[in-house]
């Protein structure tokens, strides 16, 4: 789990880059940035005078959950790449960062959720300016695509006979996927709403997809609208 490694996950030779912990710790860093960032920003808008004080509370105490899911995450990483090097990991405590990083995934997913919700519910957003607007929009975009990579990484990891069929890499045809190959697949679904030339295998897969796309639709459709209307 913490080196570099491949192995097969189905049909074929299809092999897989073996998840990088620390890579994944330092991809939810930046998430978790995000994520407090664009709660702060959505705090700020004053909306607990419009009816939604429950709904900021509620996302207020999610991310703070996010909060300490990190900083838990971050001391099991510390102590599995130490185990790691000292060949010591029991394979006990290899299972203990997939769950944290399903139980990280999940919590800040229904944060960028939450908080895309109380813009949504918001009856009034005329005091706040196009710029603050457009700032926790590109939030809401990053945060959601790369929380949606780690989520595809891991479903085409974990899940048996893996989840998607990359097309090959013309210049490294056995090369596996990586990382960036999962940002790629994250952003086109939140963007053009569905793969471009990836196949989905599993019907787990097509949930997230579905997810993902419905939040994008909803960002589109709902927080672009108010932006237009938003004074300058």
């Amino acid at each position: 789990m913490v080196g570099v490694g491949s192995r097969i996950t189905g049909e074929g030779d299809r092999r897989r880059h073996e998840i990088q912990l620390w890579k994944f710790v330092a991809v939810i860093a930046v998430i978790e940035v995000m994520n407090i960032i664009l709660t702060n920003r959505v705090h700020a808008l004053g909306l607990e005078q419009q009816g939604l004080a429950i709904e900021l509370d509620v996302v207020r105490s999610v991310e703070r959950a996010a909060n300490y899911l990190f900083l838990a995450f971050l001391l099991v990483a510390v102590f599995q790449i130490i185990l790691q090097r000292r060949s010591e990991a029991h394979v006990s405590s290899k299972r203990i960062a997939p769950t944290m990083m399903v139980v990280y995934l999940g919590v800040a997913s229904f944060n960028v959720a939450m908080n895309i919700l109380v813009l949504v519910l918001v009856p009034d957003l005329q005091d706040a300016s196009q710029t603050d607007l457009i700032a926790i929009l590109g939030l809401i975009f990053l945060s959601n695509m790369l929380v949606f990579s780690l989520w595809y990484q891991l479903a085409d990891y974990y899940l048996p006979g893996g989840a998607f069929d990359f097309p090959p890499n013309a210049a490294h045809p056995e090369d596996p996927p990586r990382w960036v190959d999962y940002v790629s697949l994250s952003f086109f679904t939140q963007s053009t709403f569905g793969p471009t030339l990836e196949g989905v295998r599993t019907r787990p897969v097509k949930v997230l997809m579905m997810i993902q796309t419905s939040l994008a639709l909803v960002v589109l459709v709902v927080l672009i609208a108010r932006i237009i209307r938003a004074p300058v």
